[in-house]
């Protein structure tokens, strides 16, 4: 029987070490678990952080875009402008190679028709290279007048709805 005295106690050497190894275990894994905890507050503070600059860039973004919007120099007028708006209105045109009429369409606010009337078919046919940043009816002037043709605003013209259908007619002196 003092073997299994023995063997008893050593069971419950055992059993009463192995609480404690669990106790050990159990205190390793807390440790364990508050870091990982720690390391996620930290890595959700990061990303709240991140998400904030990036809230802050596309503010920026779209600031700035409306500040370019507001600064260019388009040629897409609406067509409520008046007769001395439009003519007097800045642009910025460059064209490689374009008849006049394109120049012209590329001059003109994008609501406007452009109607080129002219006899010499070579002048509609011919193209030129042209770039300027002036006035639109001195743009207009600058790329006719070299080459004898004139032009004409006709700015309360309307289509059969009743909308306004403005139209600039180029034709020869």
């Amino acid at each position: 029987m003092n073997r299994s005295v023995a063997l008893g106690l050593t069971l419950l050497g055992v059993l009463g070490g192995g609480n404690a190894a669990f106790a050990a275990q159990d205190s390793a894994q807390s440790a364990n678990m508050e870091s990982v905890r720690t390391e996620l507050e930290e890595a959700k503070a990061a990303v709240e952080e991140a998400r904030q600059i990036a809230e802050q860039i596309v503010l920026e973004a779209q600031q700035q875009a409306n500040r370019i919007r507001q600064n260019a120099a388009v040629n897409d007028m609406p067509a409520d402008l008046g007769p001395i708006e439009i003519q007097r209105g800045q642009v910025a045109v460059e064209v490689s190679a374009g008849t006049v009429e394109e120049i012209a369409v590329a001059i003109m606010p994008t609501d406007w028709r452009v109607l080129v009337d002219v006899k010499n078919k070579d002048i509609l046919q011919k193209r030129f290279q042209y770039v300027t940043t002036k006035s639109r009816d001195q743009a207009l002037r600058d790329l006719l007048a070299p080459i004898g043709l004139k032009h004409q605003y006709f700015f309360d013209l309307k289509d059969a709805a009743g909308a306004k259908t403005p139209l600039l007619v180029i034709s020869q002196r």
